[in-house]
């Protein structure tokens, strides 16, 4: 098991109470508007002080009863929220690799063919339509080539024919990379199409569903 959560905390309104391991495949996170899902996303990313436990790869990234909390640079997170947070003076390429402590034009390349933005990346983000915005933040989440892979909804403003290539290029960028994918969707088909793990959520407690290896049946654990 390459990672372990073990959160019980109070966050504003919401009580989190939740326990789970994973290793490097892609979970499903899903639930009701409120359940905790994008909490859960940011707790990993070590951007709410909360209660409880978490480790990666024999690495304490969270140990409140030690006080300890590893910071979020440090956890070497690829990220992409809803707010895809471009900085308009840049363009998309210079965007993409900010703070990279390395520069592999090979990658980039490939990245951006992969993600259907070849064309797009000498352009400021306010020539983009949203979904061309979200490739981009999507496209700088992997440059880094990350531990693991936090992703909010990053298929939501995609049309269906690229949100189903986008899926094949998930997958095949996660199987490279050799990386757990936690992505929050409510879309079923990204369930039924990635889902290594899924996991329903509900007031801030964690239902998890496991899927069998044909993508296309799910029971409750």
């Amino acid at each position: 098991m390459k990672g372990r959560i073990q959160l019980s905390t109070r966050l504003g309104s919401m009580d989190l109470k939740l326990e789970a391991g994973f290793s490097d495949e892609i979970i499903i996170v899903s639930g009701e508007n409120g359940a905790g899902k994008t909490t859960l996303l940011r707790c990993l990313a070590g951007l709410e002080n909360v209660e409880g436990q978490i480790t990666f790869s024999g690495k304490v990234w969270l140990d409140s009863s030690a006080g300890f909390v590893l910071p979020s640079k440090n956890r070497e997170i690829g990220c992409l929220w809803t707010d895809t947070a471009l900085l308009p003076w840049l363009g998309v390429e210079k965007n993409i690799i900010l703070g990279s402590a390395f520069e592999d034009s090979v990658w980039l390349e490939e990245l951006a063919e992969l993600l259907e933005i070849t064309d797009l990346m000498q352009r400021k983000p306010v020539m983009l339509s949203t979904g061309e915005a979200q490739r981009v933040a999507l496209a700088r989440a992997i440059y880094r080539k990350p531990s693991a892979l936090l992703l909010d909804e990053p298929f939501s403003a995609q049309a269906p024919a690229i949100r189903q290539r986008l899926r094949d290029v998930l997958k095949s960028i996660q199987t490279r990379l050799m990386i757990p994918v936690l992505m929050v969707s409510h879309d079923l088909e990204d369930a039924e199409n990635l889902a290594d793990q899924h996991w329903r959520m509900r007031e801030g407690r964690l239902l998890k569903e496991i899927v069998d290896t044909g993508k296309n049946r799910m029971k409750q654990a």
